[in-house]
Order: C-alpha cells, then sequence, then structure tokens
C-alpha cells in the first residue's frame, strides 16, 4: 500500500513540476561568468530545487548517517568483543 502511495505521490510532483515549467516559459540569462545561457525560468526553478535537494542530502548523509552508522559499527564491534569467552 505504501508502494503504490508513493507512486502516486511521484507522479502528482512530476504533474505538477512539469505545469510549472509549462507556465513559465519565459527566458532566464544565467551569469555564470564566462559563459552566460539562456534558460526557460520554469526548468532553471526546478534545477535549482533539484540541485539543493541533491546538496541537503549530501549534508545530511556526511553529517549525520555516517557518524551514526561508524558509531553504530564501533558499538557491534564491542558487542562482539565482550561476547568472546575469555582465554
Amino acid at each position: 500500500m505504501a508502494r503504490w502511495f508513493g507512486i502516486a505521490c511521484m507522479i502528482v510532483v512530476a504533474v505538477a513540476a512539469f505545469a510549472f515549467s509549462l507556465l513559465n516559459r519565459g527566458a532566464a540569462r544565467l551569469d555564470l561568468g564566462s559563459w552566460t545561457p539562456e534558460v526557460p525560468l520554469g526548468v532553471l526553478v526546478l534545477l535549482s530545487v533539484l540541485l539543493g535537494a541533491v546538496l541537503g542530502g549530501v549534508v545530511l548523509y556526511a553529517g549525520v548517517i555516517l557518524p551514526l552508522r561508524m558509531r553504530l559499527r564501533r558499538a557491534q564491534r564491542e558487542l562482539q568483543d565482550a561476547a568472546r569467552p575469555a582465554p
């Protein structure tokens, strides 16, 4: 059930993003220093949101998930060492 809900949510978001990009077709100039492309405004906004989500995920993984995994491995190793019989 949860899988179908997730798929339905992704479809709704994709349709909303497509409609958003169609409604914002005006050109926007993106100044990247030596290169200045003209991109449709809707595409530019959607790419900015996507880039922000990816960067946020990377920061979350590096700042929270990775340290917790390292801590879990250390605790599991200590637990295995404590479970071994003393010689």
